[in-house]
Parts: structure tokens; C-alpha cells; sequence
């Protein structure tokens, strides 16, 4: 059971690239837009991300990827200089004109309206430089053909683009595991060897009749010190961890079968259907009724 690939499955991930120009003299370009988790590919070029909320500013060179998960409020410019303010979108470079930076900026979406282990497992800003060791050949590789697909008038270019910045997200992931080395969150989780076996049989099945016992039992570890590691890595408990994936689980049947809420009761681990109702409400906030008459805005506890 792959984890990481689990929660991608569920969430629906979807990412394009929406902006790619490349800018000569003085420019800045303000990075807001209405999706919640971007990333910035300097193609070519050298620039620096300027972050107003912490007074940070970043360099950035060629080759270099920027992912902001939460669309944290930035601009991007060629100027060590925080930008008074961007008016206007910067003037690209003109025909004959030689480029001095090229930027292809995207954006990582979710179907799903559940709440996102993976984004929220990761910090504000994360920079995978050019000669990063986290970076591998296979992101090397892939990065320099989404540079290709979006500079190139191809037929399909912009589908063949938009699949390889789906694939840029798990690369993404997995070089912010190899680079940080996190130790809190779903991704400290994984990286643990302990803590990834508990959590593999938690995905592979989460109708089972789990108990902290049992976890633990699947840790090689004792009741207590199971249970004190796992809420210190993962923010909760293992049992609410266990609630939450049955629930996550159990909302996507609701949203793409049409299975019987009694049945997706069953396979989620409760004897009566209205015990799975009245635990579905108290983590999602809406009923399973709700819940299969469309996507909702819903925040899971």
C-alpha cells in the first residue's frame, strides 16, 4: 500500500501551468491568484521571491522550483528590493530582445473539498534548488520537459503539460521528505518506519476493528509508548487518525457510487448505520445525505 498515492487518489489532484513569459530590465509580478497551493519554475535566468507577511526574500536562480501550498502572499522580481507595489503585469521581453529571466508559474488544485494531509504537513515556502541533493534525475528530467511542452506550439502541449505538473507534485513531495527531514506531520509519519507500518494498515483497511492495542501491536511497541509517539508526530491521536481516513474514505463513496449508506456504514467499521451518521456529521459537519448531492465546502475536524 502506497500512502502517499492513497491520498492523491482520494483528493483528486489535478495542476496546470496558468502564466509563462520571460521579462528583460526591471519587473515584478505579484504571485496572488485564486488556488491555493502554487509553484514557480525559473526556466532560465536569476530572480528573487519576496515574502511581505515575514520580510523574508528568497534568490532564485535558474533550474530552481518554488512550491507555496497555502498561496502565501508574495511577488516575484528581478530586484533584491522588496517591490513597492505591481501595478500592471511586467513587459515581456520583445521579439529579438534577449530574455533575462523566464518564469513558468503553476498551480497544484484538489477535487475534493476534504481536508489535505499532505499540503498541511508542509511549511509556507519550500525551495528545491537547482543542485539540491533531494532533486533527482527524474525531476531534472521532468522539469526540463515542462519547460520544453510550455515553450514549444505543439498540438496537446498544454494537456501533456498539465499531466507532468501532476506528476511535478509527487516529485515535489517526495524531495520535500528527502530534504527536510520533517518531524512532525503525515509525511514525518511515512518517514518513520514505526509509525508508516500503522498507518499502511490503517489504508489497506479502515473498516477493521482497530484499537490503540492493535496499532500498537502493529508498531512492535507498547500500548502507552505507541500512543505518546504517534499524537507527537502526527498532531492526534491513533484513533482519531483512524476516524478521520474511514470518514475521508467513506465521503468519496458517497460522492462517486452509489453504494447504500448502510453498505459504505458496514465497510467503515459500524454495526448500525445511524452511529456512522451521527460520527460522519461530527467530523465532516454534514450528513451522508449532503454529502452525495455534490461537492461541498466542508472542513474536517
Amino acid at each position: 500500500m502506497d500512502v502517499v498515492s492513497d491520498i492523491l487518489r482520494l483528493l483528486n489532484l489535478r495542476a496546470s501551468v496558468y502564466f509563462h513569459s520571460s521579462f528583460c530590465g526591471s519587473w515584478a509580478i505579484d504571485g496572488s491568484n485564486e488556488y491555493r497551493a502554487t509553484f514557480h519554475l525559473i526556466a532560465r535566468g536569476n530572480c528573487w521571491l519576496h515574502l511581505p507577511e515575514t520580510g523574508r526574500s528568497i534568490a532564485l536562480t535558474g533550474g530552481d522550483l518554488v512550491v507555496l501550498p497555502r498561496d502565501t502572499v508574495h511577488t516575484i522580481s528581478n530586484s533584491q528590493q522588496v517591490p513597492a507595489k505591481v501595478d500592471s503585469p511586467p513587459r515581456p521581453a520583445a521579439e529579438g530582445e534577449q530574455p533575462t529571466t523566464s518564469l513558468i508559474c503553476g498551480y497544484f488544485d484538489f477535487e475534493s473539498p476534504q481536508a489535505n494531509p499532505l499540503l498541511d504537513t508542509m511549511p509556507d515556502v519550500v525551495h528545491i534548488k537547482n543542485e539540491d541533493p533531494a532533486r533527482t534525475s527524474w525531476m531534472n528530467s521532468l522539469l526540463q520537459f515542462i519547460t520544453s511542452e510550455t515553450e514549444s506550439d505543439a498540438p496537446g502541449s498544454e494537456a501533456v503539460v498539465d499531466k507532468l505538473s501532476e506528476v511535478l507534485f509527487i516529485h515535489v513531495i517526495r524531495a520535500f521528505m528527502e530534504q527536510t527531514g520533517a518531524d512532525n506531520g503525515l509525511l514525518a509519519a511515512l518517514a518513520d518506519n514505526q509509525m508508516s507500518k500503522v498507518i499502511t494498515a490503517i489504508h489497506e483497511h479502515p473498516g477493521f476493528a482497530w484499537s490503540v492495542e492493535r496499532l500498537a501491536e502493529k508498531a512492535g511497541m507498547s500500548r502507552s509508548a505507541f500512543a505518546r509517539q504517534f499524537q507527537q508526530i502526527t498532531g492526534m491521536t491513533p484513533m482519531q487518525y483512524v476516524m478521520q481516513w474511514r470518514m475521508q474514505v467513506a465521503y468519496e463513496k458517497l460522492r462517486t457510487t452509489k453504494e447504500s449508506v448502510s453498505r459504505i456504514a458496514e465497510e467503515s467499521g459500524y454495526q448500525t448505520e445511524a452511529s456512522f451518521r451521527k460520527a460522519f456529521k461530527n467530523q465532516m459537519g454534514i450528513g451522508p445525505g449532503a454529502a452525495r448531492k455534490g461537492p461541498a465546502q466542508i472542513t474536517a475536524t
